[in-house]
């Protein structure tokens, strides 16, 4: 049985969103931290970590297993007099993001705090590595009885699997028999399967009934897949309309509610765009995410530096690139590199060299009286 999968993030430009300082915010820049394992320079990163690990232990363990270094990470957590289910998770989250690593979850320290968010990377980690039915025995326990969490993370994979008849037969085990009320996350791994495979309308009604039937208000994740499927079926005036209405909610009390767009909101808008030749509106899209630090992964950024090329439209192909220099300077690395010479660029270039309109598409200064 084919394996659950996720997403590539190793192909990504991870986004960067502000978020308001606090004891989970490490002081430490991840960026620098990156650079510090590519140097191999371990002992450093020790060092870097040394001061903050009483104030922020989570997220120095996060850090560490997000750097791809679990057994730092598990070094450390072994150090905590009263560890928590937060560290054992901080732990555990990152190394579901990367595939050699994720075989490690099951097989680490069972002595530590537990609780649903625990046993739901468990159960992710199990399906990533063998598929969803691997993961079916977590649903045995008596004690504590399965949470809806963990409920989720399995009937999530079985989705990924294209088994949706096994998915919604445990969506009727969860509520019948286990009476758990389904939540917003619940309700959105079937609008993101359906947004994959279904109608728009399917989508629509699925968000109808979360919102009118459950009493849930639909997040952002949400009105992604209602995005994804409009673009499927080529209604890209309808996925802009979308788009728009969580764009113009833009702002804090947008974030608060978690209606603002995100990475995934601005892939799909992008990718529609480029695919229905609005290279100018792909363009407008790209850099209204990157006002809010955020970009779309890379196969999406290299279609639209590609296309712009390829449509008379160099210099906004170049000041694509630019722009994610400038703003992502320590991330612009590997394969993201490649884009600078897809655009055209020396990698020397600033804002300043590219400027301007398109000598293929210039605009004629007005005649004179």
């Amino acid at each position: 049985m084919a394996a659950a999968v996720l997403s590539a993030s190793g192909r990504r430009l991870l986004c960067t969103v502000a978020r308001p300082a606090g004891s989970s915010e490490l002081p430490v820049p991840i960026d620098h931290l990156r650079s510090l394992v590519r140097a191999g320079r371990l002992a450093d990163i020790d060092a870097a970590l040394a001061p903050h690990v009483t104030s922020h232990s989570v997220a120095a363990i996060s850090a560490l297993s997000s750097l791809g270094l679990p057994d730092r990470a598990s070094v450390l957590l072994g150090t905590l007099r009263s560890p928590t289910a937060a560290h054992l998770n901080g732990l555990l989250a990152p190394l579901l993001r990367r595939r050699r690593l994720v075989g490690l979850v099951p097989s680490l320290p069972e002595a530590h705090p537990r609780d649903a968010a625990t046993e739901a990377i468990h159960a992710k980690a199990l399906c990533v590595a063998s598929g969803a039915e691997s993961a079916i025995h977590l649903l045995q326990r008596t004690s504590p009885p399965p949470s809806i969490q963990l409920f989720t993370s399995i009937i999530d994979s079985y989705y990924k699997q294209r088994q949706p008849h096994r998915a919604e037969q445990l969506w009727r085990q969860m509520v019948d028999e286990h009476g758990i009320i389904p939540d917003v996350p619940a309700h959105n791994v079937r609008i993101t399967y359906k947004a994959t495979s279904g109608t728009v309308e399917e989508v629509k009604e699925l968000i109808r009934a979360m919102r009118e039937d459950a009493g849930l208000r639909p997040d952002v994740v949400s009105y992604n897949g209602l995005m994804r499927a409009m673009a499927r079926h080529g209604r890209v005036d309808e996925m802009l309309d979308v788009y728009r209405s969580l764009e113009e909610g833009s702002t804090a009390a947008a974030e608060a509610d978690k209606l603002a767009p995100d990475c995934a909101t601005y892939t799909c808008v992008v990718a529609a765009l480029c695919k229905a030749g609005r290279w100018s509106e792909a363009d407008d899209v790209f850099y209204e995410a990157m006002k809010r630090s955020k970009v779309a992964d890379l196969g999406t950024v290299r279609t639209l530096v590609r296309g712009l090329r390829d449509a008379g439209k160099g210099r906004a192909a170049r000041r694509v690139v630019v722009g994610l220099r400038k703003k992502f300077p320590a991330r612009f690395d590997g394969p993201w590199k490649e884009l600078e010479e897809l655009a055209g660029l020396t990698g020397n270039e600033q804002d300043d060299d590219v400027e301007g309109d398109d000598d293929e598409q210039a605009t004629p200064p007005p005649m004179s009286a």
